[in-house]
Formats: C-alpha cells, structure tokens, sequence
C-alpha cells in the first residue's frame, strides 16, 4: 500500500463523491468533459503549488476560496436548477484548489530518491495513476447510482459532504489567520483547530458512510423492488423486460460497492498497518551461566541473515539489549552488537526485507558494516568469542554496555550491607557506584556504603 496511493484516495474521495451526485442532476453524459476537467484540475493545482512560494498567506487564501466555492455550490444546488457548464466550471475551480492542497501533503518531489528511472519511481507513479482511476471511476459510479435516490435525498447528501468538507479547510484557514496575526491565539481556536485538522484521516471514512447510506437507499427502493416484479410478472416479455431492468440497477449497485469497498480496505490498510512506525521485536530474555558468560548456540537459525536480538538485565534491574547477525547468511561471519547507537541513543535497529534500519535517525545500515564502529552503525560488543558451537560473551562485556541503555525492569535486588532483600523500583536509597548502582533499605546502610563502599563490592580501592 502506497504513500502517495492513500494520499490520493483521502483528498480526491470527497470531490468525486459529491460531484457525482451533482452530475446526476445535470447531464450526466459528459464523462469525456468530466474526465479532462478532473484531470486537467490536478495538473494545474500541483503546477500552482510549484509556481506560488509556500506561505501562509497562500494557504489561507486557497483553502478560503476552496471553503467559499464549496459553499456557493452547495447554495446553487438548494436553490436552482443545475446547468452541467456551469457544475463543470464548478467542479474544475473545486479541483484546482483541492489538487493545491493535495501536492502540499503529497511529497510529489519524493517520487524518486535518484534522478533516474528506477522501479521506486515507477512504484509510486502507478499508486498515483491507480488512484486517479478508482477516483473517477468512483465518480462516474455514483452518477450512476444517485439516479434513483430523489432530489431530497442528494440534497441531504450533498449538503452533508460539504460540510464534511467544510471542517478540515476551516482548521486549515484559521491556523493559517493565527500564524500571521490576523486572529489572536485563544484556546477555544486552539481547540477547535486541533479537533479538526488531527482527525483529518476520519472524514473519508465520513465520506463512504454517506456512500453506504445511497447504496442502501438505492438497494431497499429499486433492485428490491424490481426483484419481486419478476415474480409478479403475467408475460414472458414482460419477465425479461423487468429482469432486464433488474440486472441493470443490481450490476450499478453491485459496482459501486466494490468500488467503495475497494477504496475503504485500501485507506483502512495504510492507516492500521502500512503507516504505522516499524516497531522493535522484544528481544529473547537470556542468563548468564556458571561462567560468568552468556551462551548462544550457533543454529540454522542464527545463519539466516536476520537480526536476532537478547535481553540481559543486570543486577540492578537494567536492561541491556544486543543482537546477532550473521553478516553474510550462513558464512558465521557474524557482528555481535549492542541495539544501541552512539549518536542516537538507545532506540534499537529493525529489520525491513534486507535492510537494517536505526529506528531513531532512519539511517539504512549496510549489513556487512555491522560490526564496525562508527557513524549510525550498532556499538559494538568489544569482546566475544565463538567456542564450541556457541557465542559467548561475558558479563564484563554486557556491563560496559549499561552505559548506553535506559530501560529499567523490576527485580529483587539485595542490600550490599545489611543482605535484605528490596525492589529495585521505588527504592528510597540508591547509589551509583563503578557503573552499577546500589539498592539499599535503610539510610545507614546507605550511609555505610557511600563511606566506604570498596568493602562491599569488588572493586578495588583506589
């Protein structure tokens, strides 16, 4: 599922929509004027973003003509009668400015990472054609099926689509009089501005709710209908005329709601999944073993190439996460690392396809670097060996990596001078001592230790 798919789907679905339910009640026949006038639209509004300087001064003024031709086309449509040149002039100034809008959020200059033809561009080209397509085949569809709804009922329609319209480019204008001082910063804009331009994602789904509401008018008032004239029908030509026109308004209804579905599971994909931030697998909890060390066997597994990551938590409770990876699958050339990085912290590193990427910076790792200090690459584990089918890695080494992680666990741990036992969490003496820090339940043994604090631990004295 495609960026720049989803992108078209959530800014397009709305104009489509309502411009099919206008064109029902105009001359429905000028697809090819439809088509060009669309299209046309979203070439001149992408040109326009690239012509005009970005500035909140535009922005203000486009998406305030974009809210005030909404407006005069939803008063045109309760109040006259509609004249197709007139919808098609409508429409294409609606697009023009909804396509300005588009090419700000659409990243056009992100195509491509490289100035050549290669199969991301082509990628993301497709996504933008695919979803031109299923917007005006969306909007031919609804033409189709508003035929049979009343004038009530679109009015009802259309009325509702502009204001869904409406709420998103009223936060866009208000933001916009705010940054250049024409409206004063109060919370109640604020407020409202932050309602409506953070739940921009909702409003398509608003969009193909109206749309099932018109399928199911449409369903329950016309293919339902001619269903049972069938059954009721005296002749054989007037069973085939009828079944005829059953087959017709079932295949329109039948259509659209591929078409709607097809819309919906493909924004609901990019917004569950797709766009979600790649996450770190939680790492295989390990222990260290009578020497001191830990042991990991050297399986099929381990060679495949993929990241495998380990957890040891310290004696005060830290954790401290590295991970192995065979450098060049199934060779055992591998890099024995910590998930951490020197410049970005302790933020991790993923594994997408063949690439391992910092999850901080978003640096893609060359794999056969891993291993190697510097620049975004892993920190690596000074010292390891590989010894009778398995890596072992001492305590010494995961300590010195305790430097680089945060994330802290609860444990029992043990007062170094008295032997009780507390948690670790919410301990109300600790102290820091040679990289380790120090539990303690009362303030004397606290008092005692900092005194003195050779005496209970292993380090020698200074």
């Amino acid at each position: 599922m495609s960026f720049y798919l989803s992108q078209v789907l959530s800014v397009f679905l709305l104009p489509a929509v309502l411009f099919g339910l206008l064109w029902e009640r105009a001359d429905a026949r000028l697809y090819k004027q439809q088509f060009w006038s669309f299209m046309g639209a979203v070439l001149a509004g992408a040109f326009m973003l690239r012509m005009l300087p970005f500035s909140q001064v535009n922005i203000l003024v486009i998406a305030g003509v974009y809210a005030g031709v909404l407006l005069l086309l939803l008063v045109y449509v309760l109040l006259f009668r509609i004249h197709s040149y007139v919808l098609l002039s409508g429409q294409t100034l609606a697009l023009v400015l909804a396509s300005f809008l588009w090419a700000k959020v659409a990243k056009l200059d992100m195509l491509s990472a490289t100035n050549v033809i290669n199969t991301e561009f082509i990628l993301n080209i497709s996504a933008l054609v695919i979803g031109f397509l299923l917007i005006m085949l969306l909007q031919v569809m609804t033409t189709r099926l508003s035929a049979g709804l009343g004038k009530v009922v679109s009015k009802l329609l259309v009325s509702a689509l502009v204001l869904i319209a409406l709420l998103p480019l009223s936060g866009e204008i208000i933001l916009a009089a705010m940054k250049l001082q024409i409206l004063g910063l109060t919370q109640g804009l604020l407020s409202y501005v932050s309602r409506v331009t953070n739940f921009y994602w909702v409003y398509p789904y608003c969009v193909m709710a109206l749309t099932l509401v018109s399928l199911v008018i449409r369903f329950w008032g016309q293919v339902v209908p001619l269903k049972q004239q069938i059954a009721q029908a005296q002749t054989a030509i007037e069973r085939r005329k009828r079944q005829a026109r059953f087959h017709h308004h079932f295949s329109v209804v039948r259509t659209y709601a591929l078409s709607v579905l097809l819309v919906f599971f493909s924004l609901l994909y990019w917004d569950m999944v797709a766009s979600q931030p790649l996450q770190r697998d939680p790492g295989t909890r390990i222990e260290l073993a009578a020497d001191h060390s830990v042991h990991i066997p050297v399986t099929e597994e381990l060679l495949d190439g993929r990241i495998h990551r380990y957890e040891w938590v310290a004696s005060d409770g830290k954790v401290v996460r590295f991970f192995v990876i065979d450098r060049y699958p199934g060779e055992q050339k591998f890099g024995v690392v910590f998930d951490a990085c020197m410049l970005c912290g302790d933020a991790g590193y993923v594994q997408s396809g063949e690439q391992v990427i910092c999850l901080a910076c978003g640096v893609h790792i060359f794999i056969p670097s891993i291993g190697k200090p510097g620049g975004c690459n892993p920190i690596p584990i000074p010292e390891w060996r590989q010894q009778g089918g398995e890596i072992l890695i001492s305590q010494k080494m995961l300590e010195s990596g305790l430097k680089y992680f945060s994330d802290v666990v609860e444990i029992t741990a043990t007062d170094p001078v008295n032997g009780e036992q507390l948690s670790n969490i919410g301990a109300e003496y600790t102290y820091l001592f040679g990289g380790k820090t120090y539990f303690f339940t009362t303030e004397a043994s606290y008092e005692a230790f900092r005194a003195d604090p050779w005496t209970y631990t292993d380090h020698e004295p200074l």
